[in-house]
């Protein structure tokens, strides 16, 4: 035990050495790297550094610096109600700028990250003591969580560096990488991470990424590229052969044990809920900071049991305000209720409904837009043209995930809506908006990532 722990705190010298991404001082470290692949255990402490990461710093965090927040009121979810969060009242003003410290964490938290998994790629695929079985679970994992983070990264910068290796002299001089390009290199490791998953099975709480993570991740990359027949594929075979269920009721959609979650990320602590929750709920009127938007809250269709368990309110007495509802536990419980939820079912039926209204199969779309309905207590949708059933299907994504991971402001963009749609609701939107600026710090280090995203 006192080996074992003494390698597992060998462990942080190796992750915090990494400065920012593109000012890498010479790694001092290499024989603690390779102490620490020598086993299982203690490659288990890189990634559960990783997913700390994603909870807390990362865009995946709950917290105010993530995309949930951060995306939704750049969007058009939430209203800022307050002048004292200066940096997300740049976002909900549509005034972001180069050298906000919000653009700087969410660049250099993902590359840190990515750092952190091809140290892992380096340091297992040279490892002469894990087994091959070993060897493939910690490949798998890294090669998806790498795909993960430039996937957003590409979404939110557009063109960026795809980062592959630990050396740092190579990764001073990277230049930034065609759209097109980084999506290649995303399929390319998502598909060797479910390869390598295939055979690992799963680990039972979701806390870690496995095969039916990577496969739904694929299916939502290629419905990105608009590749529709790739993503109806991988979408119904997470539908069909995977052991995951739609949640009857919506309620049980964000608890611990919901049958719909795919992959969730750890509490803390024991008895810790998740940041959402502290986030998103409010106990006083007026909220303090943020409030869902009537531009959202009038979306909802009559009688949608969404708008009745995922939204909350709070009165004085003039004025109602609604926020999101779907975490319900803001703080400390005997036991932990609710983590944070990155991918769940209701993504592939989506997806699988899209792509097979894309590819004119109308009568399969309807079905799988319907299923998701009929858990919200609507009626299905009755048949109608192509155009018709993916403008429903874009409002069905819409309700079923606000205030979830930027969602909203991604499928505005990746469907050409963004313009027509937040040009009327938001004053100060510029078609530039669909893109964050470069970080000014970043360019100040390397000119190779220059230029500068249009309208910066």
């Amino acid at each position: 035990m006192k080996t074992y722990l003494k390698k597992l705190l060998l462990i942080f010298p190796l992750l915090v050495s990494c400065e920012d991404f593109l000012d890498l001082s010479p790694p001092k470290n290499q024989l603690v790297g390779e102490h620490v692949f020598e086993e299982a255990a203690t490659v288990d402490g890189v990634f559960a550094h990783i997913y700390t990461g994603l909870r807390e710093s990362a865009f995946t965090a709950g917290t105010g610096s993530g995309i949930s927040y951060a995306l939704g009121h750049y969007a058009d979810e939430l209203d800022h109600l307050s002048e004292n969060q200066p940096v997300t009242r740049n976002f909900y003003n549509n005034s972001v700028l180069p050298g906000d410290s919000s653009v700087d964490g969410l660049w250099n938290s993902s590359y840190k990250l990515i750092y952190d998994c091809n140290s892992i790629l380096e340091g297992v695929e040279n490892s002469s003591s894990l087994s091959q079985m070993e060897k493939d679970r910690f490949m798998g994992e890294a090669f998806f969580l790498r795909a993960f983070l430039h996937f957003y990264l590409v979404n939110l910068f557009g063109d960026i560096p795809y980062v592959d290796n630990t050396d740092y002299r190579a990764n001073l001089k990277l230049s930034r990488m065609e759209r097109d390009a980084v999506y290649e290199r995303i399929l390319e490791d998502a598909r060797k991470a479910r390869e390598l998953l295939a055979n690992q099975g799963s680990l039972g709480n979701q806390f870690r990424p496995d095969q039916w993570t990577a496969t739904t991740f694929l299916a939502r990359v290629y419905l990105y590229m608009e590749n529709w027949e790739s993503a109806r594929e991988e979408a119904e075979y997470v539908i069909s052969e995977g052991p995951f269920l739609l949640e009857e009721e919506l309620e049980s959609v964000f608890l611990k044990d919901s049958q719909e979650t795919l992959w969730h990320l750890g509490a803390g602590a024991p008895g810790e809920n998740t940041e959402e929750g502290n986030t998103f709920i409010a106990f006083n009127a007026p909220p303090r900071y943020t409030a869902l938007s009537n531009a959202l809250l009038d979306s909802f269709e009559a009688g949608d049991g969404r708008y009745v368990h995922w939204v909350g309110s709070i009165s004085d007495d003039s004025q109602t305000w609604y926020f999101p509802f779907k975490y319900r536990y803001n703080g400390l419980t005997d036991e932990t209720m609710e983590y944070s939820i990155l991918f769940r079912l209701a993504e592939p039926y989506l997806i699988s409904a899209e792509a097979h209204a894309q590819l004119g199969a109308l009568v399969e779309g309807s079905y799988y837009v319907n299923k998701v309905r009929e858990r919200a207590d609507l009626p299905p949708l009755p048949m109608m043209e192509r155009d018709d059933l993916l403008g429903a299907i874009y409002h069905e994504r819409r309700i079923e995930f606000f205030s979830e991971q930027g969602h909203r402001f991604f499928d505005l963009k990746r469907t050409g809506r963004a313009n027509g749609i937040l040009s009327m609701t938001k004053p100060y939107w510029d078609g530039t908006d669909i893109l964050l600026p470069l970080p000014e710090n970043e360019l100040l280090k390397n000119p190779n990532l220059l230029p500068q995203n249009e309208g910066y």
